[in-house]
């Protein structure tokens, strides 16, 4: 479960960074876009004040402006126009970009939580599976000390194969806990010692004595 869980987790971290990475991509782009627009708008005000000059050198001629200047009039009016558009696409593209920020941010803080919330699941598991082993073992450990304890009752009293001790009949070859206690099952199993040529029995699965 541990296993499942940490390729779990590597696959949560590599969609979110997928998400973000197609986030930055965009932005780069508004952002050359942005640079583009920035520097078209920058020529705005001398064409404006070119465009104002020919405003007032057709005034002051009274209408007696040439072929070419007339020409060039419009020319720059329609320059001006299309500067004053491509300004509006400026800010527009201006107010995509912080968007994106924003929602750029917003994403890598839900990652960061995604990514912690897992890391910690897996740890969670990986500690709660570690704790299942070293209890596991330690009862097995017990189950051996049982087995020796019942081995040396027998030969010391010429019991059979068949016969059956009771705990207080092992007590004096096992050892005692600092609280003078005997084996027993870090997980609250039960344990069977049934006879000298068995092997003793926990009644939590996996706690076996091979």
């Amino acid at each position: 479960m541990s296993k499942i869980k940490i390729v779990a987790a590597f696959v949560v971290i590599a969609a979110l960074a997928g998400v973000v990475a197609v986030q930055y991509q965009t932005i780069q782009e508004l952002r050359r876009e942005n640079a583009g627009l920035t520097q078209q708008v920058a020529d705005i005000g001398p064409l404006q004040e070119k465009l104002t000059e020919a405003q007032q050198a057709a005034a002051n001629s009274a209408g007696s402006l040439s072929d070419d200047q007339v020409h060039d009039l419009a020319k720059l009016r329609n320059e001006v126009s299309r500067l004053r558009q491509q300004s509006g696409e400026l800010t527009k593209a201006r107010r995509q970009i912080e968007t994106l920020n924003q929602q750029v941010a917003s994403e890598e803080a839900a990652r960061q939580d995604a990514v912690a919330n897992v890391q910690a699941s897996v740890q969670a598991g990986v500690q709660a599976q570690t704790h299942q082993i070293q209890n596991q073992n330690a009862c097995i450990n017990n189950l051996r000390l049982i087995d020796a304890a019942k081995q040396q009752w027998a030969l010391e009293f010429r019991k059979q194969a068949t016969d059956t001790p009771a705990m207080s009949d092992l007590q004096p070859y096992l050892g005692r806990g600092p609280n003078g206690e005997l084996p027993a099952c870090p997980d609250g199993g039960v344990y069977t010692i049934g006879t000298v040529g068995d092997k003793p029995t926990c009644s939590n699965p996996g706690h076996v004595l091979q």
